[in-house]
């Protein structure tokens, strides 16, 4: 059942990184809307003095927003503005960069299993390991996912500094994929962390990932939390 409802949380996810946005919208019968959204605290992102790259939050202001439908029909959302600060001494375009998402169904509740990851633990729907995003953004994730640096493809390399030209492109699943798996009666309510790394976890044992994820956090250099409501109307 959680299956396709993580397909569509992990876009939700995505469409929030790097914006300051605060929508609302609804995509043919059903109705999405980010409550909130902001950068993690210390106790559950990155040491402060590890925090390489932070992304504004829901009380942002001077974000763009505009819609628009894709090759294949599906609506697609990009995002621009808003402040990301990258700290010294910046993102070095010559490593690969690692996400860990981790989803729940709930406020409270406990972290979705990764389903469908590839031979490389890499990938997958639920709680899992994003590897060298750098070389997928734009590729097998285009469909539905593409950062834009002004008006091109943005490359992980990044000087410090504070950018106002990061935007993102996000493409929402249809409702065939979305609707059979909604609570048709309650609005359902996500929650998810996502956890930029600048070393490989894809390969960590569950307990060297909890370590990472909750303990010396070794090699984190950025997190932000969201939190959602999807139903059907």
């Amino acid at each position: 059942m959680a299956f396709n409802r993580l397909i569509f949380l992990q876009t939700i996810l995505m469409f929030i990184i790097s914006t300051g946005l605060l929508p609302s919208f609804v995509e043919a019968d059903i109705a999405v809307k980010i409550e909130r959204h902001f950068p993690c605290s210390p106790s559950s992102g990155p040491n402060k003095n590890n925090m390489l790259i932070k992304f504004p939050s829901y009380k942002s202001t001077g974000v763009n927003f505009k819609e628009e439908t894709d090759s294949a029909g599906h609506k697609c959302f990009q995002m621009s503005g808003g402040k990301v600060e990258v700290n010294q001494p910046g993102l070095d375009g010559s490593k690969k960069y690692y996400v860990h998402v981790e989803t729940r169904i709930g406020i409270h509740g406990k972290p979705e299993r990764c389903v469908n990851p590839d031979k490389d633990n890499c990938g997958g729907i639920g709680s899992c390991v994003h590897c060298d995003i750098c070389k997928t953004m734009g590729g097998s994730l285009k469909s539905f996912i593409q950062i834009f640096k002004g008006n091109k493809p943005a490359e992980c390399r990044l000087p410090a500094g504070t950018y106002d030209d990061l935007s993102l492109r996000v493409c929402l699943p249809t409702k065939e994929e979305l609707l059979p798996f909604l609570d048709q009666a309650n609005a359902s309510i996500y929650s998810n962390s996502a956890r930029i790394f600048d070393r490989p976890i894809n390969k960590l044992s569950i307990k060297e990932l909890n370590d990472a994820l909750h303990g010396s956090k070794k090699g984190m250099i950025g997190c932000h939390w969201i939190y959602a409501t999807v139903k059907s109307v």
